[in-house]
């Protein structure tokens, strides 16, 4: 307690020696100025394990740290901005080297709006962005952006912090207006954000936008669920203006998609882009040279595919699908399935993202939202070595490269 000095007015006196009639003068107090920092109660440093990877609960207001070796969450710390309700930690992109990560937060919303993650898209409330200290996940800057943040990536000089708004509460609202009903990008100064007066640049885009990419070409690739497109944006540009390039044939118009593109992954020679489409069940591929369809290479998954992913040579495709839920590896050289893993029971309700680790891969199981999620480690043969749970209703994960952050 910061020391006191007390004060006795002179009328005080004339009390003490007996005085009668006079009313009690009011004590005054000085308190000398507090200097430390306002609730000073910093977290411990995360002590990460030699192969780390974090995964956001979207409905746990968490982050969890798991060891990738013995498939155990060894931390787990709070995020958000209300200690009350939920701030829906989204999807999460890291810096390792400069020591931040940056988190989306994506209010949920009451009630339900149709598509893929059909809490997801439907909310009024403004979403965030938090920029977090790698050492213990403490918030260090924050900035408000639009409804339904979506993806977030970092670009490839980890400069720009870059966050699609899968928005279909606009789109719905807007039914005759596709310039109103089209939803943002937001593009954020990773050095700044959080500083005071700093903004993001707004893009707008397209209608429900959610994946994103960067391609090795320079531009940023976003699935534009709402319009059967993927929009390319230039952001070395000073005012950039995005691109719509159509998914091919068949291509729905606004306001009734018959692709439903929501995720979006390169291959390693930046040659493609894979598509995953949720409504036409299918992932297709852009050509980046040319902005076209190769509709040859289309594979039909004949379930809702979400976000896949690359061998390290390209050669095959790793494609995770909901409703029946399951992996499958397919040969893009020989244009054929190779391995495919059904998830049967409550093995792995819901995967929704698979990345290639080591060996083998690992899968986010989202489960049903009421009871806590998975993540499955699997072999190259696609059998189950390990598994952990983890919080309510997990979304993304993100490996870390190196520990002792």
């Amino acid at each position: 307690m910061p020391p006191l000095k007390k004060f006795i007015p002179a009328v005080m006196g004339s009390l003490l020696l007996g005085s009668v009639g006079c009313s009690e003068a009011p004590t005054t107090y000085e308190v000398e100025p507090y200097e430390g920092d306002a609730f000073p109660n910093p977290p411990p440093a995360i002590d990460y394990p030699a192969r780390a990877a974090f995964v956001t609960n979207s409905l746990g207001d968490t982050v969890d740290v798991v060891d990738l070796e013995s498939m155990t969450v060894t931390d787990r710390r709070p995020v958000g901005r209300n200690p009350v309700d939920v701030d829906g930690p989204h999807h999460i992109t890291i810096d390792e080297t400069g020591g931040f990560a940056y988190l989306a937060l994506s209010y949920p919303a009451s009630d339900a709006a149709p598509g893929p993650h059909n809490t997801h898209g439907s909310s009024v409330v403004y979403g965030y962005v938090q920029k977090l200290r790698l050492a213990d996940l403490t918030v260090v800057g924050q900035v408000r952006v639009d409804p339904n943040p979506g993806d977030i990536v970092l670009s490839p000089d980890k400069k720009q912090v870059v966050v699609s708004h899968f928005d279909l509460q606009q789109a719905l609202k807007n039914p005759t207006d596709l310039s109103k009903a089209r939803a943002r990008v937001a593009v954020i100064d990773a050095a700044t954000l959080g500083d005071a007066g700093a903004k993001p640049q707004f893009i707008s885009t397209c209608v429900a936008p959610h994946g994103l990419e960067f391609g090795l070409n320079g531009l940023l690739y976003v699935a534009c669920y709402g319009e059967d497109a993927v929009a390319t944006i230039d952001l070395k540009e000073a005012s950039p203006v995005p691109k719509l390039l159509e998914l091919g044939e068949g291509a729905g118009q606004f306001g009734a998609p018959n692709f439903g593109p929501y995720a979006l992954r390169g291959s390693p020679d930046g040659e493609w882009m894979a598509v995953s489409n949720t409504i036409s069940k299918d992932v297709r591929f852009i050509a980046t040279a040319t902005g076209q369809v190769d509709s040859d290479k289309t594979i039909f998954t004949n379930a809702a595919p979400f976000f896949n992913a690359f061998s390290e040579d390209g050669a095959s495709l790793a494609i995770v699908t909901q409703q029946p839920d399951s992996l499958r590896i397919v040969d893009l050289v020989g244009e054929t399935l190779g391995q495919e893993r059904a998830f049967l029971n409550d093995e792995c309700p819901f995967p929704h993202i698979v990345i290639r680790e080591q060996d083998g891969f690992l899968v986010v199981c989202e489960g049903d939202k009421k009871s806590n999620g998975r993540v499955l480690r699997l072999s190259a043969q696609l059998e189950t070595v390990g598994d952990v749970e983890v919080g309510l209703y997990p979304d993304a994960i993100v490996p870390m490269i190196r520990s002792g952050q």
